[in-house]
């Protein structure tokens, strides 16, 4: 029986065969690629939801610089630490809190709902909105300026388990604001939280921007947030008074220290100290306030008005 000619050898050295390695090659690591850019994308969202909670309660001041829980009482802090439930107990040590501690304390603190043009409020049940769409969507654009705009109720922190249970029919601490605008470099993202009086801040952050590092970048450093804990929104007439129907809105970055600029002007409680360098960086932190708070302003007074009334 004759033999069967034998197949010539693989030229491994010819153009052709290169060209198709390559394409397998390009192939199999998009493949991969993709398959970890899949499996990775749950995490990535829930790590950036963890930082947004974490930012929200530091502008709130339920989390304070060093990443510790702290109870906050007429400008005093006191470190704090987590207990089951969400209970926040003072403590003399810092205590770093879980993944867990810091995500049910935000559930159980923070809660968001809806406010109007008018400063009326409703719910996302009501407004048969779909939450996590809302955020998705409107949270490059800006919350401030949809019918329907985004704002959280602060809770108190509850003594007891008792409490925890009814809580949500307790008075809100204060609330916090989303706030975005535009730095020097690119979109600013951050919050504000404020009073029930509608007007004293407790505090802020900034926690998304691409502003330069050591000038403009100083927007998310502890050393500039500080100033703003117990700084006005509602700007004062020269005699100290505050119209609230008719006051300019904001905080002002000022060009060099509020002390040097604006002295013992009653504007001063408005203002807060500039970032050397970064003149424009301050110029875009002042605009989002003013376009944010505008687009409040109607609910800003509202509760102004209730809080007076209470204190009556």
């Amino acid at each position: 029986m004759p033999e069967s000619p034998s197949k010539p050898p693989l030229n491994v050295n010819t153009n052709a065969f290169t060209f198709l390695f390559m394409v397998i090659l390009s192939f199999v690591c998009a493949t991969i690629l993709s398959l970890l850019a899949s499996a990775l994308s749950k995490p990535q969202e829930v790590a950036k939801d963890l930082d947004r909670s974490k930012e929200m309660m530091k502008a709130a001041r339920i989390i304070g610089y060093k990443g510790n829980f702290q109870l906050v009482e007429k400008q005093t802090i006191t470190p704090a630490k987590y207990e089951q439930g969400g209970i926040l107990v003072p403590t003399q040590e810092i205590v770093l809190p879980s993944r867990n501690d810091i995500l049910d304390v935000y559930n159980l603190r923070l809660k968001p709902f809806l406010v109007d043009a008018q400063g009326n409020t409703t719910t996302f049940e009501k407004a048969q909105i779909d939450m996590q769409k809302y955020l998705t969507d409107y949270k490059k654009t800006g919350y401030y300026k949809e019918p329907l705009k985004l704002i959280y109720k602060i809770l108190p922190n509850p003594q007891n388990a008792a409490e925890i249970k009814d809580l949500e029919n307790k008075p809100p601490v204060g609330y916090v604001i989303p706030v975005n605008g535009f730095g020097l470099w690119g979109p600013i993202y951050g919050y504000l939280a404020i009073e029930p009086d509608g007007n004293t801040i407790i505090g802020i952050s900034w926690y998304e921007h691409i502003e330069t590092p050591g000038l403009g970048a100083g927007i998310g450093e502890e050393y500039w947030q500080t100033q703003f804990p117990g700084k006005h929104i509602f700007q004062a007439n020269p005699d100290g008074k505050t119209d609230f129907m008719s006051a300019p809105i904001g905080i002002v970055v000022v060009r060099g220290k509020v002390t040097e600029v604006l002295g013992d002007n009653p504007k001063a409680l408005s203002a807060v100290d500039g970032m050397a360098g970064a003149t424009l960086t301050g110029n875009g932190v002042t605009q989002a306030y003013r376009d944010v708070f505008t687009a409040y302003k109607p609910f800003l007074q509202k509760i102004h008005d209730q809080h007076i009334k209470s204190k009556e």
